[in-house]
């Protein structure tokens, strides 16, 4: 095998994704994201009250080029449940809206879970129903 393959930055990413069933890779945390997208991830998984664990990919670059070359996918933030690739922001966002992320995540919607989200985007801030797991970033 490659170097690659047996990177400790790639076996700590892919432990992390084994150890967590809904873990998210973004940029920043959940109490500070660091873009726009990963602020919108957060804010529907924050919404549809499930917890996940966060990594921030943004202190060391290798952990955001290991964890592409995992998962075949340029962009960040990554959202992966029961340890497979879900997408990343818009996808994770059509499947709220649609409803089929609470299906995956096995939670239902809150009543007006549409509007919590639209208002949490607008002001900026995430709407707080479960807190998310955090790990220790080793990475």
């Amino acid at each position: 095998m490659s170097e690659a393959a047996t990177s400790p930055i790639r076996e700590a990413i892919q432990q992390a994704i084994s150890d967590n069933p809904v873990i998210l890779f973004m940029k920043g945390t959940p109490d500070a994201p660091a873009c726009g997208f990963s602020a919108r991830t957060v804010a529907v998984l924050q919404t549809v009250g499930t917890q996940f664990a966060a990594v921030d990919i943004l202190p060391d670059p290798r952990i955001r080029q290991e964890l592409s070359a995992i998962s075949n996918w340029p962009t960040i933030p990554q959202l992966f449940v029961e340890g497979e690739l879900v997408g990343g922001c818009d996808i994770i966002s059509e499947m709220y809206e649609s409803g089929e992320l609470q299906q995956l995540l096995g939670v239902e919607g809150a009543p007006d879970a549409e509007a919590s989200a639209a208002a949490a985007e607008a002001s900026g801030a995430a709407a707080v129903q479960a807190p998310p797991l955090s790990i220790e970033n080793r990475l």
